[in-house]
């Protein structure tokens, strides 16, 4: 029976450190869609990314305390782990969860803000850039599957 329990422990742990390695990869696609823009910024006229770019720094502004806190949630999350605290790790998960979730919604309001300022062609280019991009990834990771598949 402790054995169970020791295994349960392992996996509860790994299915962590997994879990945190993924908020990782998600906040630095935050941070790099705020710097970048990706199809948006190509629709965009001078005075409109000026505004776009105001807004993005204000935005990121805002979300600076939350990406602290989440910070400090992985920190305490890692050590949870390493000392086996399965209560703790739960209930920091989902506070790693409500972080990254108000990181997203600053995001999409900020995105929200700015698609407002395009006319109905920067709208329709935009959303060709985007279905452009998601058919190449598509493309992408169809031929990346097949290789590992032979």
């Amino acid at each position: 029976m402790q054995s169970l329990s020791k295994k349960l422990a392992a996996v509860t742990a790994v299915a962590a450190m997994g879990a945190a390695s993924l908020v990782f990869a998600a906040d630095g696609q935050v941070q790099r869609h705020f710097r970048r823009g990706g199809a948006l910024m190509q629709v965009l006229n001078d005075s409109q990314k000026a505004q776009a770019k105001t807004v993005f720094q204000q935005a990121r502004q805002s979300a600076q305390p939350i990406r602290q806190q989440l910070m400090d949630t992985r920190k305490s999350l890692r050590a949870a782990v390493e000392a086996n605290d399965t209560a703790q790790i739960q209930k920091l998960t989902a506070t790693e969860g409500n972080e990254m979730g108000q990181l997203m919604a600053i995001r999409s309001t900020a995105f929200a803000k700015v698609y407002q300022t395009l006319s109905p062609d920067q709208k329709q280019k935009l959303t060709e850039l985007q279905q452009a991009r998601q058919q190449q990834r598509g493309t992408h990771r169809h031929g990346a599957s097949q290789k590992s598949a032979s």
